[in-house]
């Protein structure tokens, strides 16, 4: 996201992380996707570089990134994306537009591991094709 956006250079002049070490290859993209409200990271001071992400904060990340739009049809397909929960809206926005169609027709998976043929097919989809 941070490519896609330019890779614009963080603004602030801190970084919230602990683990987020100065000079890391991911450390400017990490700070900017916290400065735009993209992450929050995994608590106030840490943003685990080396977790894997589930494919509910993937989705989540793409959302907040387009600038939480809402679906225009709110009702739910998938049985496993409970009413509330932090990436129902994400979710619902990203098979509306087509990002994601979900593991099933009827499921999303939402905790599921996010593989990385799977990341870069939603960001194909949210950045590269849908913005052509």
């Amino acid at each position: 996201l941070w490519r896609a956006a330019g890779m614009p250079e963080p603004t602030r002049p801190d970084n919230p992380f602990t683990d987020v070490k100065a000079g890391e290859y991911y450390e400017k993209a990490v700070l900017w996707a916290a400065e735009n409200g993209i992450t929050a990271g995994t608590s106030a001071t840490t943003f685990s570089p080396d977790a894997g992400c589930t494919r509910g904060q993937i989705v989540a990340f793409l959302w907040r990134f387009e600038g939480e739009p809402s679906a225009a049809d709110a009702e739910n397909p998938f049985a496993d994306v409970n009413a509330g929960a932090y990436y129902e809206a994400a979710v619902l926005w990203a098979a509306e537009v087509g990002v994601t169609a979900g593991t099933s027709a009827t499921t999303f998976s939402p905790e599921a591991p996010c593989t990385r043929a799977q990341i870069v097919t939603f960001l194909y989809r949210d950045c590269g094709q849908n913005n052509e």
